[in-house]
């Protein structure tokens, strides 16, 4: 297996990774369980620190977002707390090592991704709008919201997955924690047009066009 491969032109992304979601030590569906995560003798206030900024998102963030995405998409009363309670989270650390440090272009499979902000020298995150690609303001204390894979099929195409791309070329390293946002794991979902997909089959899929087949995270080969 290879590095993360968010477009195949790219190659592995070079950056370090540390993943983890809902902690549930007996739930054995993909992308649940428990995370292993290091104590304080290894990384002092790591665990601690994660799991409070989880509880602050889940809590403050993500139903409040979530309701008012399925308003804009006409689904009925209580779709949001049918289908994401709880919801699927892939939350990450991402280290960007200084001077060279990278994201390839690609889009995120999910619902929508979370990205909290603060104020740098440069500004990494870049989006395709207009025709190029733009840098996004690091405002402090903010948060970026990509709209993701599963809202654009949900929306049938009304709204599109955010293309975007981190270059990251800063005197030191760059860290950022978004996350991930999917339904439930077990949900099978249903545009206003018919289009009906698996959560757990569209995030396996998208998992092993990353980490296995190197084509890429999203709708990455439509973005040449």
């Amino acid at each position: 297996m290879h590095g993360e491969m968010l477009h195949p032109e790219a190659g592995a992304d070079p950056k370090e990774l540390f993943d983890l979601g809902i902690e549930n030590e007996g739930d054995r569906r993909p992308f649940a369980g428990r995370t292993h995560l290091p104590d304080d003798a290894v990384a002092p206030g790591f665990a601690k620190s994660l799991l409070a900024l989880q509880a602050t998102v889940l809590t403050g963030v993500v139903p409040q977002l979530g309701n008012a995405l399925a308003d804009l998409l006409n689904m009925e009363q209580g779709w949001f707390q049918r289908h994401f309670c709880p919801p699927t989270v892939l939350q990450r650390v991402i280290r960007y090592p200084s001077s060279g440090g990278a994201c390839a272009k690609h889009t995120d499979n999910g619902f929508f991704t979370l990205l909290p902000q603060e104020e740098l020298p440069g500004r990494p995150l870049q989006v395709w709008f207009g025709g190029r690609w733009m840098p996004v303001p690091s405002l402090p204390d903010s948060l970026v919201v990509n709209l993701g894979d599963m809202l654009q099929v949900l929306s049938d195409n009304r709204f599109q997955s955010t293309p975007h791309q981190v270059v990251h070329s800063g005197p030191t390293d760059r860290i950022s924690l978004p996350f991930f946002i999917y339904p439930h794991i077990e949900a099978r979902l249903t545009s206003q047009k018919g289009h009906t997909f698996s959560v757990s089959e569209m995030m396996l899929r998208n998992y092993e066009s990353i980490w296995e087949s190197g084509t890429g995270a999203g709708r990455a080969l439509e973005l040449q």
